[in-house]
């Protein structure tokens, strides 16, 4: 069985992933505060126009992400 990484400004709209873990060390800190840690659930609520924003539920917290910061986010199906 092969494994899927992605990111989370991949997902679609009502998709959900498993959170792996984070590309960029620094922001790491930020989103882990934020309550975006290894091994949550995530859902995509859905992406702002143009995709500068995405809306997302992690454990049913809502958060919302710029590009940047999702991009980020590894995780799987």
């Amino acid at each position: 069985m092969q494994r899927r990484y992605r990111t989370v400004s991949d997902l679609k709209e009502n998709e959900c992933a498993r959170t792996i873990s984070f590309d960029d060390p620094a922001l790491a800190g930020k989103l882990t505060a934020m309550g975006v840690l290894p091994g949550a659930m995530i859902e995509m609520v859905r992406s702002a126009p143009f995709g500068k924003t995405f809306y997302i539920k992690v454990d049913g917290v809502r958060l919302a992400l710029r590009a940047e910061e999702a991009a980020t986010i590894l995780v799987e199906l």
